[in-house]
Parts: C-alpha cells; sequence; structure tokens
C-alpha cells in the first residue's frame, strides 16, 4: 500500500495507539505513586497525563511537529524527575531509549538534523547517568517494590520499543514492494483493480470449498465523491480515494479482499465471512473514518461512506449476489447516505443495519 509516510491513515493510527499506550501507563504510575504519597511524582505524572492528551488532539489534527515537541519533553522530563526522585535503580532512564525512534516522526528533517537529535539524547543519558548513578534517592523504596518498578519499567520500554520498530519495519516492507507497476494493481491507491478481483472471484467459484463456507461481498461507495472533486480539486480527490483505501486495507481480515471497483466505490470480498462479519467490518471502516478526517494542504475533510452487504446465498451466483449488494447500496444512498444496508434474500427489500 502507499502512504505510510507521517500523515497516512496508518501513521495516524500507529501513533494514536501509541499514546494511549503512553496515557496508560503514566496512568498506572499516577495511582501508585498516590499509594505512596509521593507528590513530586505525583504532579509529574498528572503533568505527563495533559501532555498526552494534548498529543493525541495534535495528532487528530495531524500537527505532527508539535507532538513530536510534546513527547520529547514529556520523556526528558520524565526520565529526570523519576530518576532524580527515585534513584537510577528503578529504570525510569530507559525511557530516554524510545527517544531515538521518534526522532524520526520529524519525516521532512535532513538526515543531519534525525542524527544530531540521536546524539543530543546520547549525551543527555550519558550525563543523567553521570549525575545519578552513585547519587542516594531522594526517597527510598523497599527493595521489592524498587525491583518491581525496574522490571515494569524494562517490560514496559522494550516493549514500546519492539511496537515501534514493528511499525517501521511493516513501512519499509511494503514501501520497497510498490504497486504501481503490477498489472492487477490500480495505479493510484495501491489495491486490486477491477480485474484482478474478478479472477480472484473466478478462482473461488472455481474452487469446490465455495459450497462448504460462507462468503460476503461489501461494495461502498465515498459520499459525494463527485462534489469533493468539485469543490477542492482532483488532487484533493485522488488524496481521499488513497485515503479510503488504506482504512479498506486495514479494516479486513489477511484473507479478505480490497479492490478499486471504479470511481469511488470499492468492494470487498470476503470469503469464508458470513454476513454478519461483513457488517463488523463496514462498521471499523465508519468508525475509522469518523475518528481520522482526512488532512490535506491544510485542509480537514470528513469522508463518509455507504456500504451494501450480501452474503452468498445457496445456489446463487456472483452476480446475483453483486446485484443484490449494490441494490442495497442504492437504497442506503436513497436513505440519506454514511449508512450500512444489509441486502435482502428476496433482492427486492434492502434492510438497514
Amino acid at each position: 500500500m502507499k502512504q505510510l509516510t507521517m500523515g497516512s491513515t496508518r501513521f495516524q493510527l500507529f501513533v494514536r495507539q501509541a499514546l494511549i499506550i503512553a496515557l496508560s501507563v503514566h496512568t498506572l504510575f499516577l495511582l501508585l505513586f498516590v499509594t505512596l504519597n509521593i507528590p513530586m511524582l505525583i504532579i509529574a505524572h498528572v503533568t505527563s497525563i495533559i501532555l498526552y492528551m494534548l498529543a493525541i488532539r495534535f495528532n487528530h489534527t495531524s500537527a505532527f511537529k508539535a507532538l513530536a515537541t510534546l513527547i520529547w519533553i514529556d520523556l526528558l522530563g520524565h526520565a529526570l524527575i523519576s530518576s532524580e526522585v527515585l534513584g537510577w535503580q528503578n529504570g525510569f532512564h530507559l525511557y530516554l531509549l524510545l527517544l531515538i525512534p521518534v526522532t524520526f516522526l520529524y519525516g521532512t528533517k535532513p538526515q543531519t538534523r534525525r542524527i544530531l537529535l540521536t546524539e543530543l539524547v546520547v549525551v543527555f543519558y550519558l550525563l543523567l547517568d553521570y549525575h545519578l548513578y552513585d547519587k542516594p534517592a531522594m526517597i527510598e523504596l523497599s527493595p521489592m517494590l524498587s525491583m518491581l518498578i525496574r522490571y515494569l519499567n524494562v517490560i514496559v520500554c522494550f516493549g514500546c520499543l519492539s511496537y515501534q520498530l514493528h511499525f517501521y519495519a511493516a513501512c519499509i516492507q511494503e514501501s520497497g514492494h510498490p504497486p504501481i507497476d503490477k498489472p492487477d494493481t490500480d495505479r493510484l491507491t495501491g489495491l486490486q483493480n477491477r480485474e484482478a478481483i474478478l479472477s480472484k472471484i473466478d478462482e473461488i467459484f472455481s474452487s469446490s470449498a465455495l459450497n462448504r463456507q460462507h462468503m460476503s461481498l461489501i461494495i461502498a461507495d465515498i459520499d459525494y465523491f463527485k462534489m469533493i472533486n468539485e469543490q477542492y480539486g482532483h488532487n484533493i480527490g485522488d488524496a481521499a480515494l488513497i485515503y479510503v483505501a488504506q482504512i479498506l486495507h486495514d479494516s479486513i481480515r489477511h484473507n479478505d479482499r480490497a479492490s478499486r471497483w471504479g470511481g469511488g466505490e470499492f468492494l470487498l470480498l470476503l470469503p469464508g465471512g458470513p454476513l454478519k462479519s461483513a457488517e463488523q467490518i463496514a462498521e471499523r471502516v465508519q468508525a475509522k473514518l469518523h475518528q481520522l478526517p482526512l488532512h490535506k494542504n491544510g485542509q480537514t475533510i470528513t469522508i463518509s461512506m455507504t456500504f451494501g452487504i450480501a452474503e452468498l446465498l445457496p445456489g446463487e451466483d456472483f452476480n446475483q449476489c453483486l446485484i443484490r449488494a449494490d441494490m442495497a447500496l442504492r437504497n442506503g444512498k436513497a436513505n440519506g447516505r454514511n449508512r450500512i444496508e444489509l441486502a435482502a434474500t428476496d433482492a427486492s427489500t434492502p434492510t438497514s443495519a
């Protein structure tokens, strides 16, 4: 898939999940330090929670530079204050390691700037080590509690590092295999094109295994796509298609297929997926569209979609199932759009989800 760089839907989802994890960890420590009655660390973690709530807001508006600045402030301050109060042996300094991957949030900065930021992290770490390594803690905890906090910090820190590396590895792997030259791939969105999905459907229908499994179709159409092109221009229209394609790609299961059907329409093929599963996927896409609006050229555009869903009936061929899904889509548009419509089994009366 395309658009795995800063500002893409996948990047925003990754950052949002990372911020929620950080918020949860700070909340856990806040409860601990309230129990231990350590005022300085209570204040520090309340401040951190506020910073991460602001960071979530910045992520929602794609203000990534401000977001990264907040993360730097929190991690530097968190490592310094917590290590000063509880001592070096409790492991709060390990969170400085998370700043090294964070430097790559500055996706448009020169490589030399990233290297400089990494070197600053190393220098700060060494200075903190020199200052605190043998210095007595301001507040001495019991050996057992100190050990538990240290192990918790080690687990959280290396878990977060692994999570970041997994994301970056996925980006590198996918960007290293650009779909633009593949004959079965839509050049703009990176999804399968109409010919490729029809070929996959022929393959499925030629298999005897089809008789032993469910299969559902989803036709999803961007609401008022023509109006988006006319109002904002075709560059924004193309960005909307890429944005929607990424959300669809990230919302389906590994054995499902997402394709660009034509214009602002997409077809999702769900082998082994009953109607309820298809409905849940459509709901997942709806939720992501609502949570992460499209940000492009300084504009924020909320995209919605209408979905027509049909499950393959016994003895039914693909075209008959497609007709029922398309009728459900038309019914959803007629009823106000931004809806999920389930196809009726008699191909005449679709029903709302």
